[in-house]
């Protein structure tokens, strides 16, 4: 990776569906991560919610296809490095014992059943059946003007979130 540590821009970062950071493993190797949100444990430690893609094979009319796949972990903040130019203002942060104000949904459908990909709720419905994140206001406002996404039927959130911003 060619980089520079000194708070400088890398020559080219890759497109990521949020702001990146630099990630040091345990073995020494350096890697970019999305920063999906982040946490203030009991102990005053803060966690990042991390996501990278490895390739992956998937089957396709009986064949093995390279496509990437998402793979979710978290890191103390430590081992992240900040890249200069990144947003990281708008991230979900979350603090022990304190709830999300929204949580953003990745629902599992089995057999011929379909519908929306994502579904926002409130941080506190307890509706939620799948795999959720926390999300800030400005992203739960985003991904509900998505066309495959869809509010929560209980608990509404589109009411709140459709006012003015």
């Amino acid at each position: 990776m060619s980089t520079d540590h000194d708070g400088e821009q890398p020559a080219s970062l890759p497109s990521a569906d949020g702001p990146l950071v630099r990630v040091r493993l345990h073995d020494g190797q350096e890697l970019y991560a999305v920063v999906m949100g982040r946490r203030k444990e009991r102990d005053g430690s803060w966690w990042y919610r991390l996501q990278i893609h490895l390739p992956s094979a998937i089957v396709q009319r009986g064949r093995p296809v390279d496509e990437p796949a998402a793979v979710d972990f978290r890191a103390p903040a430590s081992r992240c490095e900040p890249i200069a130019g990144q947003a990281y203002d708008t991230l979900p942060t979350e603090r022990d014992g304190v709830g999300p104000a929204w949580k953003v949904e990745k629902p599992v459908y089995f057999g011929s059943e379909r519908g929306p990909a994502r579904i926002v709720h409130r941080g506190d419905c307890r509706a939620v059946r799948d795999i959720s994140r926390p999300a800030s206001t400005q992203q739960a406002r985003a991904t509900l003007a998505q066309p495959d996404a869809a509010p929560c039927p209980v608990c509404r959130p589109d009411r709140p979130l459709s006012r003015a911003a």
